[in-house]
């Protein structure tokens, strides 16, 4: 059974809630309660990101996939996807160890984490047009 698009998608709406409420919380809201909900999220993030991740090279080894999937979609996804694991990872720990006073550079982490969010989810569903085109 394939579990990529359960892990995927749970991935891309919870990084979408994290990194959209860091964003509020250390611009708007200068709320820590906020920062505090993120931080656990985040946590549960890396673990759903890497699910998803190893559940995508599990599909990626499918012959279909494999012949069906256009160059110039699955490459992006799927490097892309190895780059939202590794920048979640990394952006927590940032985040963890600066708190709320990361300022300004934890508000650009957050925006760059929705930016690589949205460019995995666009990639994402191109490949799932080809498959149902």
């Amino acid at each position: 059974m394939i579990l990529h698009p359960l892990f995927a998608y749970a991935t891309v709406l919870l990084a979408l809630v994290v990194f959209v409420l860091y964003t509020l919380s250390l611009s708007l809201l200068k709320n820590s309660q906020a920062f505090r909900y993120a931080l656990v999220l985040h946590g549960f993030l890396i673990v759903v990101a890497l699910l998803s991740v190893l559940a995508g090279f599990s599909v990626s080894a499918v012959p279909l996939v494999q012949s069906k999937a256009p160059f110039v979609w699955m490459f992006p996804h799927k490097w892309n996807g190895i780059l939202l694991l590794l920048y979640t990872l990394f952006s927590f720990l940032f985040l963890w160890f600066k708190g709320e006073s990361a300022g300004n550079k934890g508000l650009l982490v957050s925006v760059v984490g929705i930016l690589i969010v949205l460019f995995q989810l666009f990639t994402g569903w191109m490949l799932r047009l080809v498959f149902f085109s």
